[in-house]
């Protein structure tokens, strides 16, 4: 089984590495950027780390880029089962190809506070995907949005006393309480789903 993580804006970084390792499983780390290394200067603020990735290309070139990803893992010999993850950028970007025949080689979604989100409400995902947003937005009401999602029949959460960014240490937004119950999740959920991979 192939676990994909589509990163948020600051990159494939060593926070996110030690994430990985507690999941115990493998991961294809997929970032906005094409050099993590000379990104490291965006850990010093967000707002430092949204003007890297709008200068990247945004939104839509990380949409390409993970497409191209899924892609190519699909093209290998073992065909393994795939689950993608993504946080906050990445998860916008992997909700863009949700809906698209790209999703057809995902297993599985998990969506860690997608804010553009909000904007695309109206797709309908190929693939199951499970949508979780923090209580707390500065440019939107992500109650309201989770009403509207749950409406449209789709699985959103809202995880109460958080703000965006709970899952990583460089936002200001991180919660270490949060962050250890979601990863004891998702290791659970990777674990079950190599099981059944290799009961099939």
């Amino acid at each position: 089984m192939t676990v994909i993580i589509a990163t948020d804006v600051f990159g494939n970084t060593p926070a996110l590495a030690s994430l990985v390792r507690s999941l115990g499983h493998e991961c294809l780390i997929v970032s906005p950027y094409d050099d993590d290394d000379n990104a490291r200067s965006n850990y010093r603020s967000e707002q430092i780390a949204y003007q890297a990735f709008i200068a990247q290309g945004g939104l839509a070139r990380y949409i390409d880029t993970l497409d191209r990803a899924i892609r190519e893992h699909a093209e290998k010999p073992s065909r393994e089962p795939c689950i993608a993850i993504g946080f906050s950028a990445g998860a916008s970007a992997l909700w863009m190809l949700a809906a698209t025949e790209t999703a057809h080689r995902i297993h599985q979604m998990i969506l860690f506070y997608g804010s553009r989100i909000r904007d695309y409400t109206h797709l309908r995902p190929v693939c199951p995907a499970r949508l979780i947003f923090a209580a707390r937005e500065a440019a939107f009401d992500p109650f309201q949005l989770v009403q509207q999602l749950r409406r449209q029949a789709q699985s959103a959460e809202l995880v109460t006393n958080t703000a965006h960014g709970f899952m990583n240490p460089y936002s200001g937004g991180f919660c270490v309480k949060t962050q250890a119950r979601f990863l004891k999740e998702l290791a659970l959920l990777l674990q079950q789903a190599h099981h059944c991979a290799l009961a099939a």
